[in-house]
């Protein structure tokens, strides 16, 4: 399912409605005529030849030495191309009378070129069908040379990931640029595990992280390349040599002698990297600054050697303070590295990790950050994001952020405006308006924008939740409207937005404008609004191709199950304790200072640690309640959320104490789980209407770290 919507994507814009380009309208002719081409430009000239004719009627589109040419010349374009890899420029063009040439570095930046050009032209051409092409950014009036920002451009987004889509773009893609990506070399090592590809640590081989040092790890690689690779000078293709996404480091005798320490694997990835740049100078190979590799060698690298650093400590702001401390310990990074290293890639992020359906605005916020790293001489970007699952206006955005990436100081209205127009038809404006509302905010407040976010600090920070539920109510009643593929778009991005719907409402709790529920005779009765948006989410994601709301364990089915059980089908009433009834004694993180989560009587869900979850790490917990108006026996349930991704894990032990004398202590059999997981434990307890009753709820003594939603109270 979700690869035939990623290519019905493509195909689909086949009958979307072109913008118009008044501004970079190409000049019309009668016929355009292609120069016979030579044995260099060959394969450029036929594909030329072969799509420009197919947007046109026989006969418009000719080529010298394979059509007639009329003789009256004056009424004709003449094109010429040409790859040249020796370019000052990244590319070319040129006009003289009716005569135009287009040149570029690389076959892939000409073909780009050849599809800007037919979008252009088909603004002023009715001859010509450019309705398919995403709105040109190039300008075709006069003779220019282009040169990008940035030579590795790839925004990692599903619209980029559609096949071919990259060449239109002009962008990069992990699948065909990459030999190894990421943390991909420990998967490829455990596919045919061997213990000495494995770390030792503390003296112990430890199979959890590898041993870069070992000749067994440098012949795996090798045959790896040439069986899957080759080593032919005219091919180039890149590698990353890093780590396993963990904080181990082999300290091996071999690592011992690079250089290594229990913290530090700089020196053996680098040694490696280094090796195979060596035995291989047709490709090139890479290392990820992160975790344990962070030390830049004190001599030069190979020149077909580089590196990624990641950006994720940045404060993500419009107004970048270049004198933040995160912000110059980046800038020292980079330069560091660029004395060693001649290819310095920044590997910067796009998406919140924790929500990829909810609006998302980064537009503006990677704008500075392109302009940044231009500044410091980067010369590739890998804006990393939600990839191959569908988060809202994707398309949008990589479309955007591929024009940033050739050149920065590009207008993120304008393009945000043609793009919604063509892609979006009738109801381009309307989401061109929500889109750049949310700009707007993030431009004028300045607020740094978080990566692993929820909806409630979202609404508290650039999303609006009125303005939301107007936009996603016009969603809603124009989603049904437009021809056939827009109408899909609509109504896929109207599947995405109820999530955030229900999102919203949920952290709302019983608000009575923005809520999920409502109180009535001491019971909390869900509106039948919500049961409705459930409905409506469980009923499209399948069709809709919307099968993910996060980056880890983030499945639609399995939160649809976590709303069912939880939210839907759970015994929702008031707690008998209250924020006036329960005080808080021991000292709350900062962000996590909101005590009523504890008494509001609203169950988290498993599925999203953000909403109704307390969570405490700062010090151990402790509360003060007061004594009921009745005695008798009471129950004590105390809720939590395990979950070892997260290091979430059960208290230590909690302990009921009245009138100074400890009465109960609760220990959990079980201390976390793999997959997220409410866990709830329970005791009974007599209580007097003049009793002191006190919780105490210790953090794990390792982890020192846990999540409650409620501290439940009843008869």
């Amino acid at each position: 399912m979700k690869m035939i919507l990623l290519q019905v994507l493509l195909c689909s814009l086949l009958f979307s409605c072109g913008s118009s380009q008044e501004d970079d309208q190409a000049i019309a002719y009668d016929n355009y005529v292609i120069t016979k081409p030579n044995e260099e430009n060959k394969d450029a000239v036929n594909y030329l030849y072969h799509h420009f004719k197919k947007r046109t009627a026989p006969g418009i589109v000719l080529m010298q030495g394979v059509d007639a040419i009329p003789s009256n010349t004056s009424k004709m374009q003449f094109i010429d191309v040409a790859i040249d890899s020796q370019l000052n420029d990244d590319y070319q063009i040129i006009k003289k009378d009716n005569k135009l040439i287009f040149k570029a570095r690389s076959k892939k930046t000409l073909y780009w070129l050849y599809y800007q050009y037919f979008q252009a032209l088909s603004a002023n051409d009715s001859k010509m069908n450019g309705a398919d092409l995403p709105p040109s950014i190039v300008s075709f009036k006069d003779s220019k040379d282009g040169k990008f920002a940035f030579q590795y451009r790839e925004p990692y987004l599903q619209a980029n990931l559609v096949e071919d889509y990259d060449v239109i773009v002009n962008t990069n893609n992990v699948e065909k640029d990459w030999g190894i990506w990421g943390h991909q070399l420990f998967n490829l090592l455990n596919k045919a595990p061997k213990n000495t590809y494995y770390s030792t640590v503390n003296g112990t081989l430890n199979k959890n992280q590898i041993c870069f040092s070992n000749p067994a790890v440098y012949s795996f690689l090798e045959d790896y390349i040439i069986d899957n690779f080759g080593e032919k000078e005219t091919y180039q293709q890149n590698f990353v040599i890093s780590p396993a996404d963990n904080g181990l480091v082999c300290t091996c005798s071999l690592c011992l002698k690079a250089g290594n320490t229990k913290t530090n694997a700089s020196y053996s990835v680098v040694a490696l990297v280094n090796k195979l740049a060596v035995r291989f100078p047709s490709h090139q190979f890479f290392t990820i600054d992160y975790i344990t590799v962070n030390t830049p060698p004190t001599t030069p690298m190979p020149k077909n050697t580089g590196v990624l650093i990641s950006s994720i400590d940045i404060p993500r702001k419009v107004n970048l303070d270049l004198n933040n401390g995160y912000v110059k310990e980046f800038e020292s990074k980079v330069n560091k590295w660029k004395k060693v290293c001649s290819t310095v890639y920044v590997w910067d992020y796009i998406s919140n990790f924790d929500d990829y359906l909810t609006p998302f605005a980064t537009l503006s916020v990677a704008k500075t950050n392109f302009n940044f790293f231009k500044k410091l001489g980067v010369t590739g970007i890998f804006a990393n994001g939600a990839g191959y699952d569908y988060s809202t206006f994707n398309a949008v955005h990589t479309y955007v952020l591929a024009a940033l990436m050739q050149d920065p100081t590009l207008d993120v209205n304008g393009l945000v405006t043609k793009y919604c127009d063509f892609y979006y038809g009738a109801s381009g404006q309307m989401i061109a308006d929500y889109i750049l509302g949310l700009e707007k905010v993030m431009q004028n407040k300045n607020i740094k924008l978080d990566l692993y976010n929820g909806v409630k600090k979202m609404t508290g920070t650039y999303l609006s939740k009125q303005e939301f539920f107007d936009f996603y109510n016009a969603v809603k009643d124009a989603k049904d409207s437009g021809d056939e593929e827009v109408v899909i778009r609509m109504n896929q991005l109207y599947t995405a937005l109820t999530f955030t719907a229900m999102q919203i409402e949920l952290a709302n709790k019983l608000d009575e404008q923005f809520g999920f529920a409502t109180l009535q005779e001491n019971r909390i009765v869900v509106n039948e609004q919500f049961v409705n948006q459930f409905n409506v989410f469980s009923e499209q994601f399948k069709l809709n191709d919307i099968f993910t709301t996060r980056e880890t364990e983030g499945t639609v089915s399995n939160y649809l199950k976590d709303v069912q059980t939880v939210i839907l089908n759970g015994t929702l009433k008031p707690n008998l304790l209250t924020k006036s009834t329960l005080k808080v004694t021991s000292e709350l993180d900062e962000d996590y200072s909101d005590a009523t989560l504890l008494t509001d009587g609203i169950p988290g869900l498993s599925s999203d640690y953000h909403n109704a979850w307390l969570i405490v790490t700062a010090h151990d917990f402790s509360a003060e309640i007061t004594a009921p108006k009745e005695s008798g026996m009471y129950h004590f349930n105390f809720n939590f959320l395990v979950d070892g991704r997260l290091k979430l894990t059960a208290p230590e032990k909690i302990e009921i104490i009245i009138n100074d004398k400890i009465v109960k202590t609760i220990t959990s059999p079980v201390k976390t789980r793999d997959a997220a997981e409410r866990m709830t434990l329970t005791t009974t307890v007599p209580l007097g209407t003049n009793d002191q009753i006190k919780v105490k709820i210790y953090r794990d003594k390792t982890i020192k770290k846990f999540a409650c939603d409620e501290i439940y109270l009843y008869k």
